[in-house]
């Protein structure tokens, strides 16, 4: 006898699946297909369900990606579920400028060797669903630095907002061009946010000027920098502000701010030779006495200089970090690496990334989230 199911029973059980086997079950039926992509309900039920932990790595200069599973990269060692993308907007001779991530989407910066114009786009790596944002209202020349300076969403509207800024844009309205003047431009620093419910772009005030060329980390509704002390832009209130870093001991340095547990987080070093790293917490939001040093993680079994060290995502187990030791021969020979320090114990493990210098790597969680209309076809893996 054939068992009958509700269907609001089937939608309960298909919001626990993986995006991997929802999107094979979108050939299964018209009705299927629709609640998989189209129902932003089902999208936001799933992704609230069922978290899954991945590091997107890519080449500036290539289509083709790489999404890695950062739970069971480390939990059974098996790179099964690693998965090779590519990028549905990008042709041969694009560069992607800029990567970042929220709620599974992606904002992405694509500029074209045939011209001095840079493209804005949201994308879902896992569903290829892609946005074409409207013209940015920054206008470049020569070279394209417009940077995407933070993506994040607002809960209560559903709104997702993109923050650029134009640092070296040359400002030659009221200027006249000479070769022979030492003064041939002047800065003109502008800030622009995107709204995706009013898919319109608005400058917005600059009261300072953001020191560092990396995207905003996304907490509490507020995209966040690092400077002499941490710079804050509320998407809500579209306003900066200052927050404290924490009170560590003299010598130290806060390298970079992620989000733990819905926490503004920091990690800190001693210098550039560290083995070990520590990680701080804002346990309340805004209030600087409310830091508290939370882990200290070991990054490596002696101490190494190193070029860089990015944090990738704090998850329950432990943190991943991107590290890139400086190397004795060229440039372009720096080793990659992904690095999981374990939070309760002393334990660390690695896996390496990419050797080329301009590869790069970000954390996202998959979902079946959009923004817009779909641009083209779901992703299929095998």
């Amino acid at each position: 006898m054939a068992v009958y199911l509700p269907e609001h029973v089937i939608v309960q059980i298909m919001e626990r699946l993986p995006i991997k086997s929802l999107i094979r079950f979108t050939s299964v039926s018209k009705r299927w297909r629709f609640i998989i992509l189209s129902d932003p309900n089902f999208a936001k039920s799933q992704f609230q369900q069922t978290r899954s932990h991945r590091a997107l790595c890519f080449d500036r200069r290539e289509s083709e990606f790489e999404s890695r599973d950062l739970e069971t990269l480390w939990s059974t060692g098996d790179n099964s579920t690693d998965r090779k993308l590519r990028c549905p907007f990008k042709n041969p001779g694009d560069e992607l400028r800029s990567l970042s991530s929220c709620n599974g989407l992606v904002c992405a910066t694509l500029s074209h060797r045939s011209s001095i114009d840079l493209d804005i786009y949201i994308w879902n790596p896992s569903t290829q669903f892609y946005k074409k944002l409207p013209a940015s209202p920054l206008r470049v020349q020569r070279v394209p630095y417009v940077r995407c300076y933070g993506f994040g969403y607002l809960s209560a509207t559903g709104d997702f907002k993109v923050l650029i800024d134009n640092l070296y844009s040359l400002n030659i309205e009221h200027h006249n061009f000479s070769s022979n003047s030492n003064n041939l431009y002047s800065l003109n620093i502008e800030r622009h946010s995107f709204s995706s419910n009013s898919n319109i772009w608005k400058r917005i005030a600059v009261p300072f000027r953001i020191q560092r060329d990396v995207a905003g980390t996304l907490s509490n509704e507020a995209l966040h920098w690092i400077d002499k002390e941490i710079l804050a832009f509320d998407l809500t209130h579209e306003k900066f502000r200052t927050m404290l870093l924490p009170d560590f001991k003299p010598g130290q340095c806060i390298m970079e701010l992620g989000d733990f547990r819905g926490c503004l987080c920091a990690l800190d070093c001693l210098n550039r030779r560290a083995s070990f790293i520590d990680l701080w917490v804002m346990k309340e939001y805004n209030v600087s006495e409310s830091w508290t040093k939370l882990f200290t993680l070991k990054i490596s079994d002696r101490p190494v200089r190193m070029r860089s060290l990015r944090l990738i995502m704090v998850m329950e187990t432990g943190t991943v970090l991107e590290k890139a030791p400086i190397s004795e021969g060229r440039d372009c020979d720096t080793e990659f690496k992904l690095i999981k320090s374990g939070h309760k114990e002393e334990k660390f493990e690695t896996h390496k990334v990419s050797r080329k210098l301009y590869g790069y790597t970000i954390g996202y969680e998959e979902s079946l989230l959009w923004v817009g209309d779909h641009s083209t076809e779901p992703a299929m893996w095998n």
